[in-house]
């Protein structure tokens, strides 16, 4: 019984890392369209996940719409990668970064939505390596 409730405790753990902020109210939906709507590029990277490069990607529409659960929403990201490939997704802007002069930061960080970064990556190049910044 105890080995099950470790289990079910450590799983409730990984699926609250993985969505942070997927499902956000209409306002910051919002908020985070207009944002990310002013970038040219994003990079999609998931320091709590095993995805261990980030992804810079072009920015070609967002979109806001509701997810059918409850009152909440999500932002929809339409994109072209590097290979010319066009792709949309809704995004979870815990994992959603941009890049200002010096450094990177989450678009949830930029809206300051409370979230964990896992890792602050100060080495693009090799951000498996990057210092654990939080």
């Amino acid at each position: 019984m105890k080995k099950l409730i470790f289990t079910f405790a450590l799983l409730i753990s990984f699926v609250s890392k993985a969505d942070q902020l997927a499902y956000i109210t209409k306002t910051q939906a919002e908020q985070a369209k207009e944002k990310i709507e002013k970038m040219a590029s994003i990079y999609f990277f998931c320091g709590c996940c095993s995805m261990v490069k980030p992804e810079k990607v072009k920015v070609l529409s967002v979109a806001v719409r509701h997810t059918g659960y409850e009152n909440y929403y999500e932002v929809v990201v339409e994109f072209k990668k590097s290979d010319g490939t066009v792709a949309s997704e809704a995004v979870d802007l815990a994992y959603i970064w941009e890049k200002n002069w010096f450094k990177y930061k989450t678009v949830g960080a930029v809206l300051e939505l409370e979230h964990d970064f896992c890792v602050n990556p100060k080495n693009w190049d090799d951000p498996a390596n990057a210092e654990k910044d939080i």
